[in-house]
């Protein structure tokens, strides 16, 4: 029945488009999300402590670890409104649309496109090693990437389809560039 968790189960990517207000447990569910997009009229307020309320699907623990535990102290203790600005200065927004001219949702999307562009099982465990790494100390996540990488090279070298794709899209000059 936790939402949280089955989130942190999906092996790809999961882009949270906000707009408005994201409040209490909808904070929770967008702190689950790899990445965040809003927009101008986004604003975040954690009212946990308002209401007399404990938090349970890891607000307390993941705020933290995107803006320091002093702003999360913040943030939390004080109910306070985040705005979009403040969100993205302070590294709980990853992206803010404009809004004029594209939604949040439109920015998402393009986002996911340009993710799905890329080698669907390498995204898979590109974010594996991130979140490994991200839950222990560095030295540990620095091995568990070498870990992974090691089964990664070691499988793709047995077929060689990875080299051969890489050594053609590095010799490509019309390969897509990014556009963010």
């Amino acid at each position: 029945n936790n939402p949280v968790y089955q989130m942190s189960k999906v092996g790809v990517p999961i882009i949270g488009a906000l707009k408005g207000h994201v409040i209490t447990g909808g904070f929770e569910l967008a702190l689950a999300c790899d990445i965040l997009v809003g927009d101008k009229s986004t604003t975040f307020r954690d009212t946990h402590v308002k209401f007399g309320l404990a938090p349970c699907w890891g607000l307390s623990q993941k705020l933290q670890r995107k803006v320091g535990p002093g702003r999360a102290k913040l943030i939390s203790l004080t109910a306070r409104k985040v705005t979009a600005l403040q969100a993205y200065e302070w590294g709980l927004l990853d992206l803010v649309a404009s809004g004029e001219s594209m939604s949040s949702f439109d920015r998402a999307v393009r986002v996911a496109d340009e993710i799905a562009a890329n080698d669907a099982t390498m995204v898979q465990r590109y974010k594996r090693a991130i979140e490994e790494g991200g839950a222990t100390d560095l030295a540990k996540g620095l091995q568990r990437e070498r870990e992974l990488g090691i089964a990664h090279y070691i499988e793709a070298v047995g077929d060689g389809k990875t080299f051969q794709s890489a050594k053609k899209f590095i010799g490509d000059e019309s390969r897509p560039r990014s556009k963010l």
